[in-house]
């Protein structure tokens, strides 16, 4: 069996609704999307996939780790990865070392499908 030619983006969101939504819309848009409700899980299905292209993480989840530590170990993997981080709180900690796309919440869904998109083809 091949593998997928499609972009693969891990929604990383604790909110059911709101990673609902953003499973979707990235479906919607033509990426193969794998999804975690936290950090811990979001390293587990990491660690089964066979490529993922984009992290795109919530901040504030539950758990030890937040988004950005998230972000820090799987750029730490994958120096290649693309990481857009969103949060409806102020960030305390700079994502500047990640060279992360920061997205507020509330955020448009479709801008942000073209944000991964843009990433990808820089």
């Amino acid at each position: 069996m091949a593998l997928s030619t499609k972009p693969v983006v891990l929604v990383v969101e604790d909110e059911d609704l709101v990673r609902m939504l953003a499973v979707d819309a990235f479906i919607d848009e033509g990426f193969v999307v794998l999804e975690a409700e936290h950090a811990a899980e979001a390293l587990l299905i990491y660690n089964d996939a066979a490529e993922i292209h984009v992290l795109f993480t919530d901040v504030n989840m539950p758990g030890l780790l937040n988004g950005i530590d998230l972000a820090e170990r799987l750029k730490a993997l994958a120096p290649h990865l693309h990481v857009i981080i969103t949060s409806a709180l102020p960030v305390l900690r700079s994502v500047d070392h990640l060279a992360a796309t920061f997205v507020e919440k509330p955020y448009d869904l479709q801008a942000v499908c073209e944000t991964a998109r843009d990433l990808l083809a820089a």
